[in-house]
């Protein structure tokens, strides 16, 4: 490929990459909004909450997009290779070997999982959550596959599937709940679940077929050097974000104290944080993975850095924006989400709360993502590894400060502080390991003008709403939705003209391609 024709490449990839990774967190968002009007914020929907966590952890982490199963392939089969159909059907054994006794493993220790995390939780609930979890069991096994099918079609440029396969999984939820619920109760939401990881897997294999990308036949070739080096990533990244599940089960640990409604309010709030970031997540990393791959040589790291340089500016650029509106207009947004059906203005107030404290670390969680997988591209998995071990102690120390000090809010609160002392560590080891990624040159005073500018149209944005509330009272869906859209569109443009405004590269580039379009328009 040309090298004029990389950006526009990346540039299309992302385009289309965003628009299918909206319509499955639009569903991921209906999804929620099903659960939260059928269930409200009871104890039902904290029992399938705390039995969702450990196989949610295989589905999403392991078996989701930019997870370590997909980063390890992809870093390692970027590069065509005539191996390539022996060394995916490998992985596929080995990965199903091992998940299908975790699957085993976690329908026998669900009353001592359940009883050691929410042991504020009552019986009844503790008893729900443990028929669920046996339920849910087999997403562990059918998480591999998805994940490491997620890779390999990856690797093979086709990025839609991947991005677009939750529907699925969402869309099996929604219909157990609409045609199940009145019949067979909470139960209808662990069999949607399970049925949504199922239909993922099955969509995914017969493309894999077509670009022959291996079949579902055993193979044992564990001696491909592909295979070791895909294991030697993956098996320090796996432990490393199971590590990292530990902080979920530390927070319903520290919420099943809190009372009713917090195990289930944390996942409602975090869903509006992770909807915007797991677009933007897919958005950037997914194109930049393959590319940082290929600059990961010794000759060519002073490219690799610039463009390291020019993803956390892009991701500063569209970002902090963002998470001075989700602060801003917190409470609207869940309004306008969720308050319907079971769900009140009491539940309202707390997943408002919740979902201002995760926001805080948007930035940092969308960056210590980058770090994290440029040390995958790198070859190491050791030291992500090495942080997550110090971010498990830490996270506790948070929530158990936290919570005391603030209450509920503390939680996803400390999770933002883990993240972000990650996100430095990472940064910082990187910079000892490949070179300076210009923080004092190049980075800290874009940054630093960036956070002001989000810091003003956030204080704008918080202030119109405020005073369309004095002047124009009213609770209904369309007044608020009103409202909030004012709010927001004064908020935008205040945003677009300070942007404009600024010298940087990546906006002086995106300023020019639309001056360019609209003079060809005229």
């Amino acid at each position: 490929m040309p090298a004029h024709s990389a950006p526009k490449s990346l540039l299309k990839a992302a385009s289309l990459i965003v628009v299918v990774t909206l319509l499955s967190k639009v569903a991921g968002l209906v999804r929620a909004q099903a659960m939260t009007a059928q269930y409200g914020l009871s104890s039902a929907l904290d029992a399938y909450n705390l039995a969702y966590s450990l196989p949610a952890f295989f589905l999403i982490i392991l078996g989701g997009v930019n997870g370590p199963f997909h980063s390890a392939i992809v870093s390692v089969l970027s590069k065509d290779s005539e191996d390539k159909p022996r060394v995916i059907e490998t992985l596929n054994t080995l990965v199903a070997l091992a998940f299908g006794a975790a699957t085993v493993g976690i329908m026998v220790a669900a009353p001592w999982i359940v009883g050691l995390v929410a042991q504020g939780a009552p019986a009844e609930v503790q008893a729900i959550a443990v028929h669920d979890m046996r339920i849910m069991a087999p997403l562990a096994f059918i998480a591999g596959q998805v994940g490491l099918g997620f890779g390999v079609l990856t690797t093979a440029n086709s990025f839609v599937l991947p991005s677009l396969s939750p529907i699925l999984s969402s869309g099996a939820v929604i219909v157990a709940i609409l045609f199940f619920a009145k019949d067979y109760g909470a139960q209808v939401l662990a069999w949607g679940t399970l049925a949504g990881a199922l239909l993922q897997w099955f969509a995914q294999v017969p493309l894999q077929w077509k670009l022959g990308l291996g079949s579902l036949r055993p193979r044992f070739d564990w001696h491909l050097p592909q295979v070791r080096q895909v294991m030697k990533l993956m098996a320090p990244a796996t432990l490393s974000s199971t590590l990292a599940n530990l902080n979920t089960y530390t927070d319903q640990f520290f919420a099943s104290f809190l009372g009713a409604g917090v195990i289930g309010g944390l996942p409602t709030a975090n869903l509006l944080v992770q909807t915007p970031q797991g677009i933007l997540s897919n958005a950037f990393l997914i194109p930049l993975l393959p590319l940082y791959s290929r600059l990961s040589g010794e000759e060519d790291r002073s490219e690799l850095l610039s463009k390291i340089r020019q993803g956390l500016i892009t991701l500063a650029i569209a970002v902090l924006p963002l998470m001075a509106f989700c602060i801003a207009l917190s409470e609207p947004i869940v309004q306008i989400i969720y308050q319907r059906g079971a769900f009140d203005s009491k539940a309202t107030q707390l997943v408002s709360g919740l979902f201002i404290a995760g926001t805080v670390g948007m930035f940092s969680f969308l960056g210590r993502d980058l770090m994290i997988r440029l040390f995958y591209v790198l070859g190491d998995g050791k030291t992500p590894l090495i942080m997550s071990f110090l971010g498990i102690a830490l996270n506790f120390a948070l929530d158990f400060l936290l919570v005391k000090w603030i209450g509920a809010p503390g939680i996803p609160l400390a999770t933002a502080g883990v993240t972000t002392i990650t996100f430095v560590g990472l940064a910082w080891l990187f910079r000892k390991k490949v070179g300076p990624l210009g923080w004092r040159s190049g980075l800290f005073g874009p940054l630093a003008i960036l956070f002001i500018g989000a810091l003003f149209t956030g204080a704008l944005t918080w202030g119109v709403y405020a005073g369309l509330q004095h002047f124009w009272p009213g609770e209904n869906f369309f007044v608020v939705l009103t409202k909030l859209l004012i709010a927001l569109s004064i908020g935008l443009a205040s945003q677009a003209l300070w942007l404009w405004r600024l010298d940087f590269p990546e906006i002086t580039l995106f300023r020019n391609q639309i001056l360019r379009r609209f003079k060809k328009s005229t």
